[in-house]
């Protein structure tokens, strides 16, 4: 009996003074710290839990470091999350779990996929709703609907399109505020760099106003606007060319808003921005009959209703605080965005000229058509929006399965696999809705029944289009999440000489309607073609050209799993 209590008094002791060594007196401050974040939501509760086992096993000495966290794993006190990357993780902590190289759980990745991309998706088709409502009231309402929907239609590249030419300070901006959250960047170098990015914004869309109520003719006249239709069109881009800064302040807000994973808000303030137009267009339209013009000055007023909405979201979190009002560095506040200029503007360049090329080509063919192709152009770019969220969704889960230290590449294809079903997916979801408003909606958007026959003709080339831009995008998320930035740049001036030249041939050989159908087939050939050579990269050709998912070391043992 004397010797088990004097065994039970030294282990005591023992307990004791390695508890004291181990967890010394900061260490069981921050300890508490992190236990007291478990309370928190899920995705912080995870960080919390991660950090305890870290920082104990890192004061444990090394033969009881890998013990110390069975235990807990065991217990279930540290939960795997299958959207959690493992190469962020992995700096923190050399002891994280990887991926094996080949397991996936399907289930739970869709899951997530699913999870993170609806949001997005929401957000994004809300948007362009703002040029689709003007469509709309313009088509129904306006006393000589057709000229004034054309006017609309030749617009676009000048109004809206333009704005697309400062895609790279919404993207810089994500992935500037994004990094720095992660990395534990201080707030006022954070403000800084985003106080710059709206100074950029704000620069660059004064530039576009001017010029585009100076000069609105000549590049009216550049889209070969009809003479019938020019009028309208000068007026229109005029009055929209007052809200650029609105739209372009708004895209970088958005983006800072998104960095710090808060989507809801940004989704807010759209929807605050939709509501104006509609009612604004109901009054300036239906009820004053201003056509076009009304529709413009009804889209301006959302446009910085939502800027005003989206700002006021990022006063009220705090994040202008620490911005240096009156301040100018290029170094430290523009440098930084406008590192990203020079790819994203390239890749943006493509897509503008594709859908720039559509619209003079449709105007060049009359009246009808051009009125016709605003129809079919606004619900196309409305439908491929449920693409650009798999964009997003490839470079958030797929880097866990592509870092060096994972030995087979079998779960990468499988998760790009399923990615790429993602997009076949909601590709031929969005091309099915796409078919029914262009086949039983065009009532909805002008009562000029041969512009509805027009749409009715191209609804099939259409819908092929649709449904290869969407799966491509799923892909070119992959690509990128892979840094083949090159591979994607090479392949889009590759595809855009082909369209040139597949243009010119069909401009050549057909005319009217019938060239306008093939134009759709153009898109559809062009998308279809990114497809092609982003599958042949990434999964290969068996016995002929091996991806860059390929494993050539087939008898690489994986891992044991945990």
């Amino acid at each position: 009996i004397d010797y088990r209590a004097h065994r039970l008094a030294v282990g005591r002791s023992m307990a004791t003074m390695l508890t004291s060594c181990v967890v010394a007196s900061p260490i069981r401050g921050e300890i508490r710290r992190i236990r007291r974040a478990k309370t928190a939501p899920r995705s912080v509760s995870i960080r919390a839990r991660k950090d305890v086992d870290t920082l104990v096993r890192a004061n444990l000495p090394s033969g009881l470091r890998s013990r110390a966290i069975q235990g807990p794993l065991r217990r279930g006190l540290v939960h795997r999350s299958p959207t959690r990357i493992a190469s962020d993780a992995a700096k923190d902590d050399p002891e994280v779990e990887l991926s094996d190289g080949v397991t996936l759980d399907r289930k739970a990745e869709l899951a997530s996929v699913v999870k993170f991309a609806v949001p997005l998706l929401a957000t994004n088709i809300v948007t362009p709703l703002l040029t689709m409502t003007d469509t709309a009231f313009v088509g129904r309402c306006a006393a000589d609907s057709v000229v004034q929907l054309a006017a609309l239609g030749v617009s676009t590249p000048l109004t809206d399109y333009t704005v697309s030419l400062a895609a790279f300070i919404p993207a810089g901006l994500t992935n500037i505020v994004s990094n720095g959250v992660a990395r534990g960047e201080g707030k006022e170098s954070l403000a800084s760099k985003t106080y710059g990015a709206l100074i950029v914004s704000l620069t660059l869309s004064s530039i576009v106003a001017i010029v585009l109520n100076v000069w609105p003719d000549q590049l009216l006249t550049m889209l070969k606007t009809p003479p019938e239709v020019m009028s309208a069109a000068i007026e229109y881009t005029r009055i929209r060319s007052i809200a650029m800064p609105a739209a372009y302040l708004t895209a970088a807000a958005y983006a800072v808003l998104v960095a710090r994973k808060d989507t809801t808000s940004p989704l807010a303030c759209v929807c605050v921005a939709a509501a104006v137009n509609v009612l604004l267009d109901w009054i300036a339209v239906g009820v004053m009959g201003k056509g076009a013009a009304g529709a413009a000055w009804a889209t301006t007023a959302a446009l910085y209703a939502g800027a005003v909405a989206i700002l006021g979201v990022l006063k009220r979190k705090g994040f202008m605080d620490a911005f240096p009002w009156g301040e100018f560095r290029w170094k430290d506040q523009i440098g930084p965005v406008m590192a990203f200029a020079g790819p994203i503007t390239f890749l943006v360049f493509a897509l503008l000229s594709i859908y720039t090329t559509l619209i003079i080509m449709s105007n060049a063919l009359g009246v009808t058509v051009s009125a016709a192709h605003r129809i079919a152009g606004n619900i196309f770019a409305v439908a491929v929006l449920c693409g650009d969220p798999l964009i997003q969704a490839g470079q958030a889960f797929m880097p866990r399965y592509l870092l060096p230290a994972v030995p087979k590449r079998v779960a990468a294809r499988k998760m790009a696999g399923l990615l790429q079903g993602v997009g076949l997916f909601t590709g031929f979801s969005a091309s099915t809705a796409c078919a029914f408003v262009c086949l039983f909606g065009g009532w909805a958007f002008t009562r000029d029944a041969a512009v509805v026959a027009q749409l009715r003709a191209v609804v099939v080339p259409v819908c092929a289009a649709v449904v290869t831009n969407i799966v491509s995008k799923s892909m070119y998320g992959v690509t990128v999440a892979a840094k083949q930035l090159g591979f994607l740049a090479a392949i889009t001036g590759v595809g855009l000489v082909g369209f040139a030249g597949s243009l010119w041939w069909f401009k050549h050989n057909l005319v009217g309607s019938e060239l306008y159908y093939w134009m759709w087939w153009v898109v559809a050939g062009y998308y279809g073609l990114a497809i092609a050579a982003i599958q042949v990269r990434s999964f290969g050709v068996p016995g002929i050209v091996k991806g860059s998912f390929h494993d050539d070391r087939k008898d690489t043992p994986a891992p044991a799993t945990a």
